[in-house]
């Protein structure tokens, strides 16, 4: 077993060099999806425990868990499951990775509120975003849109491959096999709700927390020729939206300690009233 490094907040623990005696800094990180949610559970953290910071990064679920398995965080956020293979590397690196599940969410297809496409469907998207598919016109789909000169070309927006909801997004929509055509990958969900804004003919994807308003808003989503549905916190607690998935927190055995503090308090009432404010669905909430 290869001898690892403590994440930050142990050190700070083991040997006292706190910028502040007695506050403790913990590493959170992963998951762009999340790092808007992650970060409004600090801010409001600190305000229980002003002794306890927990400093909040994104990168993206592959990131995260990589800097758990490395023994860099103390947290990893993942908007997805982790893998068998992250598992073993972290076993060879001497730690546990435990799942905690603290939110749901619907993921989203995003659209300009410029577009008039009343809904989109699972086989729609894999036509656009699939090497197989022959969607690369708003025509194609029907849709009559005017993005400049009389062209409607789609913009395809994508995510890196490092990221959580690129996966799930992967998965679900091409297939184990499937394969992405050329995209304009965004480092991260802000990002691709950036560029919807200023173009009318961009697609892209990502978390329910983010894209509307601002000149973006979800499509309704639908399986063939089920109906469609919004991804809203109702709709995703009732399982009626048809791309909802959760949200987890990975850490190096069961949460103890300062950890085990911040995760209690965001599976808490008022954590979990964070996650709604943040457009998220809270546990317990869900359709069993």
């Amino acid at each position: 077993m290869k001898t690892r490094t403590p994440p930050f907040a142990l050190l700070l623990l083991l040997t006292g060099c706190t910028p502040h005696p007695g506050r403790v800094i913990l590493q959170d990180k992963g998951s762009d999806t999340m790092v808007n949610l992650m970060a409004r559970m600090s801010e409001e953290f600190i305000k229980v425990d002003p002794n306890l910071v927990v400093a909040v990064n994104g990168g993206g679920s592959g990131t995260g868990l990589k800097a758990l398995i490395d023994g860099t965080t103390n947290m990893a956020n993942a908007s997805r499951e982790i893998k068998e293979k992250e598992i073993r590397a972290a076993e060879e690196h001497g730690v546990t990775p435990h799942e905690t599940v603290v939110a749901h969410d619907g993921l989203a297809i995003y659209v300009s509120v410029n577009n008039p496409i009343e809904h989109i469907t699972f086989e729609q998207l894999k036509c656009i975003y699939s090497t197989d598919g022959t969607c690369d016109h708003w025509s194609d789909l029907g849709v009559t849109l005017d993005c400049g000169g009389g062209d409607d070309q789609i913009v395809k927006l994508n995510r890196q491959n490092n990221s959580g909801t690129y996966e799930y997004f992967k998965k679900e929509i091409l297939g184990k096999d499937g394969k992405f055509t050329n995209t304009m990958d965004q480092s991260g969900t802000q990002q691709v709700v950036d560029v919807i804004t200023t173009s009318a003919c961009a697609i892209g994807y990502g978390g329910m927390g983010y894209g509307a308003g601002h000149g973006v808003r979800y499509a309704c989503l639908a399986k063939a020729d089920e109906p469609c549905h919004q991804p809203t916190v109702s709709e995703v607690a009732l399982g009626n939206y048809p791309f909802s998935r959760p949200l987890y927190i990975y850490t190096d055995g069961e949460p103890t300690g300062p950890t085990g503090e911040f995760v209690a308090f965001i599976l808490s009432e008022q954590g979990q009233k964070l996650v709604l404010d943040t457009g998220f669905v809270p546990i317990g909430q869900e359709a069993k």
